[in-house]
């Protein structure tokens, strides 16, 4: 949990009584490969903070999976949405590796954000940087070619080349994995 408590730090500083009161309605859990943390359908109550592993946020249409977003250590994962509305879920969180995580309870959060003033910065942050990832990859969908998308990829996150399998990055990027494999044969010839 000292972990958690650094990487919070990064972005404001909590006293000890604001870490001990966040900290204390934290609850830690442990996923296997491939489970859902959140299925389709359900309401999110929850915002969960990984510490170990890895999560793909997809959703189906026609059989197929689509996925538009992968979580890592570090990261908060939610389906910030539903968690927001109280409406079901149109998308599924599914662990890819076995995964350990620290969740916390939209209630237990509020109660937190009304309590103490730098929790409520805290939880201001991680929306912005949840709104501004999804800004940016919209973008991304609306101005750039699948190439240019993959490379943005390879400098934000390489990581995910490591650990995802390549039919999830396609489907990540929007593109059918041959189509990937294209791209990824270019530019090995031009390193």
């Amino acid at each position: 949990m000292e972990g958690l408590r650094k990487h919070f730090e990064k972005f404001i500083h909590l006293t000890d009584k604001e870490w001990d009161a966040f900290s204390c309605k934290l609850q830690r859990k442990q996923l296997a490969a491939r489970t859902y943390l959140l299925e389709q359908g359900e309401v999110c109550t929850f915002v969960a903070f990984i510490e170990k592993g890895a999560f793909r946020f997809f959703y189906n249409r026609d059989g197929e999976e689509r996925i538009t977003a992968f979580f890592f250590a570090g990261d908060a994962v939610s389906n910030y949405r539903s968690f927001l509305t109280g409406l079901p879920s149109e998308h599924i969180i599914e662990s890819l590796q076995e995964s350990v995580f620290w969740i916390i309870q939209k209630k237990d959060l509020y109660e937190l954000f009304n309590a103490y003033p730098n929790i409520d910065r805290l939880g201001r942050f991680i929306a912005e940087n949840l709104y501004l990832t999804v800004a940016r990859r919209l973008d991304s969908f609306l101005f750039d070619s699948p190439e240019k998308r993959y490379d943005d990829l390879l400098r934000r996150n390489s990581r995910l080349l490591q650990d995802v399998p390549q039919f999830m990055l396609a489907s990540y990027l929007g593109i059918k994995p041959e189509s990937l494999s294209r791209i990824r044969k270019r530019k090995t010839k031009k390193a």
